[in-house]
């Protein structure tokens, strides 16, 4: 399993070579931040799906830098967060929407969501409050999710490769 994330991941070197990267400073350059462990590897990725239900553009930035705060991998914490992509970002968005107002007992105000800044933009005021809290809610619920799957393969993983080792002995 380490294997195949350092092979598809970046490492440390990536910093020097990004100026937006060098901007968060030294404490991008931290072990633990790159590090294949339990913890940092389910972390980043918990970390990633949480900010990937933020109804917010560059949702990389606040991954990036709740990853050096809590010391998980960077780079899954950010690879985390394209569970939201212009594809899957309307559907989340408009099911965390129906959630919002489900649990505010609201009626929606709007039955048809369109894509385009100008009707975000006018709408806004309306849908913010049960968007924010279907997309606070969603996030918590997707990243424990997350933390646990990841937990689960790793230990899966991990039993696999112990067995192998027994095998290989006898």
């Amino acid at each position: 399993m380490k294997k195949f994330f350092k092979k598809y991941t970046p490492d440390k070197t990536v910093v020097e070579k990004y100026k937006v990267l060098k901007l968060i400073g030294s404490p991008l350059l931290h072990k633990e931040l790159w590090q294949f462990s339990k913890r940092s590897l389910c972390g980043g990725v918990a970390l990633g799906f949480f900010w990937g239900w933020m109804p917010m553009p560059f949702q990389m930035f606040p991954a990036a830098i709740c990853s050096v705060i809590l010391r998980v991998n960077f780079p899954l914490s950010l690879i985390g967060v394209w569970i939201s992509n212009p594809i899957t970002m309307p559907p989340m968005m408009y099911f965390a929407y129906l959630l919002g107002n489900w649990l505010l007992n609201l009626d929606p105000q709007y039955e048809s969501f369109q894509l385009s800044i100008e009707w975000v933009g006018a709408a806004w005021n309306n849908i913010w409050e049960p968007l924010m809290l279907g997309c606070l809610l969603l996030g918590a619920i997707s990243s424990v999710l997350a933390y646990m799957s990841m937990y689960i393969i790793w230990k899966v993983f991990i039993y696999n490769k112990m067995k192998q080792r027994q095998n290989f002995t006898k």
